[in-house]
């Protein structure tokens, strides 16, 4: 190992080496028409060769403004292929209630699309994860707000993408003159190095509507980001028509999701801000992170030369905003930065053809990752402990990986390496040793010999699968490999709860435990008798609090309900969940 460690601020590029759709039914098709489109660009390769390289010449930048725009082009056909609502020239078409529900449905289900994307990894062990830990994602802003702010650099100042700059960690100069830091082009700083996509924060208008020299627009920005002034703290604007400040800013900035390339347009006064100007009011780009669905321990499966990678599974964000009648850029689709920019990427994967792997000579299918270790949702260290795991949606993406860690543990345990595990303690999973290697003395022989006959005969625990999703169809994730977990023994129970599905009750994970008395007699008996640990992963506060009032609810009834009242009995649950968490045994990680 070189003893690098790879970091925010030290990113690895890793290559995308395989994708597919997670979801059922969404097809290949407009997949395989965005990579016909980007092979029939006349961008050669040599100009696309380091699309992330940092130190990108003249050519380099104009090669890259170029992929932008193929970029753009895909996402647009991704769009259209996948619609979130009718046209609106075809809101009365003729078409019968039934066809119009189906059609509904279909909207709905375009707007779902979960990817599992497999990521190569260093082969001298310099990132490395356990299963549970995350991997950050450092992506570029959206390429059409990246190409408006450098439209709007050069209309305004007379700056070009191409032109140099030195970013010094507090100002930003036209000039290189400080030898220390690295010059960049204008490009790759409004590209990478500012946040031009998120939701604006009130500070940050404020601060814009110093640059307005439009009165009427300098006070609409003061009057949406009236409790902030130029210190951050409140200032005393004053609610007009009725209608609170607070109101006017989540209704026109939040629930819209304007960025400030959105205010930018809508606000063309405030075009005139120099490059330090957006430096000054724009933070980074923010990371990404995902959960790791793979196990360093499981298969060394060679993909294009990459003996060592990762997986992580994540949903195409990809939504309307909602209408309202006094703003007229209302209900607008929305994407999110780092997933469309994903699956553009992976495209050539995602089209199940071979021959489509020659659009990565166009766009370099790479991203800048990092590792995000955890130090709680880990897996027990005794085998035997039996687990409950519980993942709607893309919450059980760790679990696949807990799986097939705990499958490929089970499986050294029956293997000729096992003598190997018991000397290591550890097993990275990339050193193999010739038997003339090992010399130890017949006495350390049989001890490694009652080592691995310990290990053979330890019983690993039951694991209880909860999984739940909207349509059994469509979003059901990972249901064939859940049936080999539970082919192979692995799994030992895994309840399956569908929130959409027509003409039967909705059902979520939370109502599988309360209603099924079979299902939450288990549960109760592996959480105290079997003192299983319990791990809750998903997106949304909601439905963590839910499934944690569900068991709290259950351990009352079932455990401490015949010795005590409702109140006390209530009391107690909660006390034993609490104890449960500080002991290690119920770990939430909880996304919004």
């Amino acid at each position: 190992s070189s003893g690098c460690h790879f970091t925010l601020t030290r990113p690895y590029e890793s290559r995308i080496l395989n994708a597919r759709y997670l979801t059922k039914g969404t097809g290949a098709e407009c997949a395989r028409n965005v990579c016909e489109m980007m092979m029939m660009s006349t961008t050669t390769t040599e100009k696309t060769k380091h699309w992330n390289d940092a130190a990108c010449s003249d050519e380099e930048e104009e090669a890259t403004a170029e992929r932008d725009r193929l970029l753009l082009r895909a996402m647009e056909m991704y769009d259209r292929h996948f619609p979130l609502a009718a046209p609106s020239n075809n809101d009365a078409d003729g078409s019968n209630d039934n066809d119009e529900r189906q059609q509904r449905l279909q909207y709905v289900k375009n707007g779902k699309r979960v990817i599992e994307m497999t990521l190569a990894l260093p082969d001298d062990f310099t990132l490395e994860y356990e299963p549970g830990d995350s991997v950050g994602l450092l992506v570029p802003n959206a390429p059409h707000a990246t190409r408006f702010v450098l439209d709007m650099l050069r209309a305004h100042h007379g700056i070009l993408p191409t032109q140099k700059i030195v970013l010094d960690g507090t100002t930003t100069t036209t000039t290189t003159t400080d030898s220390r830091s690295r010059p960049i082009t204008v490009g790759e700083a409004v590209r990478n190095k500012m946040d031009l996509c998120s939701p604006v924060k009130k500070k940050r208008l404020f601060l814009l509507s110093q640059y307005a020299t439009d009165p009427e627009e300098r006070r609409a920005l003061r009057l949406l980001s009236a409790n902030v002034n130029a210190n951050g703290n409140g200032s005393g604007v004053e609610e007009t028509s009725g209608r609170s400040v607070g109101d006017l800013f989540q209704t026109y900035v939040e629930e819209q999701h304007r960025s400030i390339v959105d205010i930018l347009k809508e606000f063309p006064s405030c075009q005139s801000i120099p490059l330090e100007g957006l430096f000054g009011i724009l933070p980074a780009i923010p990371p990404r992170y995902y959960s790791v669905c793979s196990s360093p321990l499981s298969g060394k499966e060679v993909i294009d030369g990459y003996s060592f990678h990762l997986k992580v599974a994540f949903s195409v964000v990809d939504y309307l905003t909602p209408s309202s009648p006094n703003d007229p850029n209302s209900h607008r689709r929305m994407g999110g930065v780092a997933t469309r920019y994903l699956e553009c990427l992976c495209s050539p994967f995602l089209c199940n053809d071979s021959a489509a792997a020659t659009t990565t000579a166009i766009i370099p299918p790479t991203i800048q990752i990092f590792p995000k270790p955890t130090h709680d949702f880990r897996l027990p260290t005794d085998l035997s402990t039996p687990l409950v795991l519980i993942g709607p949606g893309t919450g059980i993406a760790p679990f696949l990986g807990f799986l097939s860690h705990r499958r490929a543990q089970i499986s050294s345990l029956e293997s000729k390496q096992a003598a190997e595990v018991a000397s290591e303690g550890t097993w990275r999973g990339g050193y193999e040793l010739d038997p003339e290697e090992l010399n130890i003395s017949n006495s350390e022989a049989r001890g490694l010999n009652l080592a691995v006959d310990y290990m053979r005969k330890q019983r690993h625990g039951e694991i209880d699968l909860f999984f739940g999703c909207r349509y059994r169809d469509h979003d059901w994730l990972y249901e064939k490999e859940v049936e080999e977990f539970r082919t192979m023994g692995i799994v030992s129970r895994s309840y399956n709860a569908f929130s959409r599905e027509e003409g039967q009750e909705k059902m979520y994970v939370q109502t599988i435990m309360l209603k099924d008395e079979a299902c939450g007699s288990r549960l109760v008996d592996m959480i105290t008798k079997q003192m299983a640990s319990v791990y809750i992963c998903g997106d949304g506060n909601a439905m963590g609090r839910d499934v944690q009032e569900a068991i709290t609810r259950l351990l009352a009834e079932k455990k401490f309900g015949k010795q005590s009242d409702e109140r006390e009995a209530t009391e107690k649950a909660v006390e034993y969940v609490d104890q449960m968490k500080r002991s290690g045994r119920f770990v939430l990680d909880i996304w919004s």
